[in-house]
């Protein structure tokens, strides 16, 4: 095992917060690797000896080696990170947005429009991510970067898609939608309608339901104009909701006064263990048990859960059951090895 150890210099590079002269490929490499890899290894990659293809639950799933692992990670930072997006509209994948901010945007309008894209990662073919990659070159800080495109897109793509748990996919998926995004953009703009994307999930939201009830359409022609004739959104998927019914969006609630908060089956689940907790602990590790396994860890991570998501509801937990048992269970006592 070893450890690449970024000099400042390199940081701020990767980082994004200091322009510095273009690199080569090469000179970014290094840099990164500090000779640990070899650059001609890296641009002779055979990729069936570095992937394994498996099934599970009826999906294709792909393992990579660590070597190759390290090379795609690579990539992700001294190239994907450039791509352009929408910033008003992606917040899957990028550091400080998540599925609560995807969801806080369209926390004041009242009628909704939920859908997502079929097949979205298998669709992305290495043509597309090609033309991802050209069109953004001017982007990356890579002096010949544009030597490399044929090369990069071969080695993040198999089987003539992006394979999901390739560090690149991500990124990729949201380069691949920027003109989509920009379209469905300004579509809402003008309609006075709100748009967010978490990954293949599209969420557009306004006061009036009767602005949502063309959007199934308009949204599958933007996507075989602006993306690709193979992207078609998930019909079974696709609902018309507003307030007053259970607005549940990327596994979040919408009160009907406006604020996000978890599913009240979680919320049911947390206080059922929080009250055993606290008054009988034989019947809390009989819960624990059924619920999760007798994994208290996972009691940890869904009380984290539902403070990045709702503090207001964390501080009413604490006030019923006491700040002392709310703190003792979100310890980690895991020591990182969650």
């Amino acid at each position: 095992m070893w450890f690449v150890i970024l000099t400042r210099q390199d940081y701020f590079y990767f980082s994004g917060n200091l322009k510095v002269d273009n690199r080569t490929l090469q000179q970014a490499f290094n840099a990164v690797f500090h000779n640990k890899e070899s650059f001609s290894e890296f641009c002779s990659l055979e990729q069936r000896k570095h992937i394994v293809e498996f099934l599970y639950r009826g999906r294709k799933v792909y393992k990579t080696s660590a070597q190759y692992k390290h090379y795609l990670r690579f990539l992700e930072k001294v190239v994907l990170r450039h791509l352009a997006t929408n910033a008003n509209v992606v917040h899957s994948y990028i550091k400080g947005k998540s599925a609560l901010t995807a969801v806080t945007t369209h926390s004041e309008n009242s009628a909704f429009f939920l859908t997502d894209i079929k097949s979205f990662f298998p669709n992305i073919t290495e043509l597309n991510v090609k033309h991802v990659l050209n069109r953004d070159k001017n982007l990356v800080p890579i002096s010949d970067f544009e030597h490399f495109i044929p090369y990069l897109a071969k080695i993040m793509t198999w089987d003539d898609s992006i394979p999901a748990g390739f560090p690149t996919s991500p990124q990729l998926s949201n380069g691949f939608l920027f003109d989509f995004d920009n379209a469905l953009y300004d579509f809402c703009k003008t309609n006075e309608l709100t748009y967010t994307r978490y990954s293949d999930d599209i969420i557009i939201s306004g006061k009036y339901k009767d602005k949502l009830l063309c959007l199934k359409d308009t949204v599958q022609d933007l996507l075989h104009n602006y993306a690709s004739k193979n992207f078609f959104i998930n019909n079974e998927k696709t609902r018309i909701t507003h307030a007053g019914n259970k607005v549940k969006i990327l596994g979040l609630i919408i009160t009907p006064k406006g604020r996000v908060t978890i599913d009240s089956k979680y919320k049911r689940t947390i206080e059922s263990l929080l009250h055993f907790y606290t008054n009988d602990r034989s019947r809390y590790n009989d819960l624990l048990q059924n619920e999760f396994d007798g994994k208290e860890h996972s009691l940890f991570g869904l009380l984290h859960y539902a403070k990045a998501t709702d503090p207001a509801y964390l501080e009413k937990l604490q006030r019923k059951y006491g700040l002392l048992a709310l703190r003792q269970l979100m310890e980690d006592r895991w020591n990182g090895s969650r």
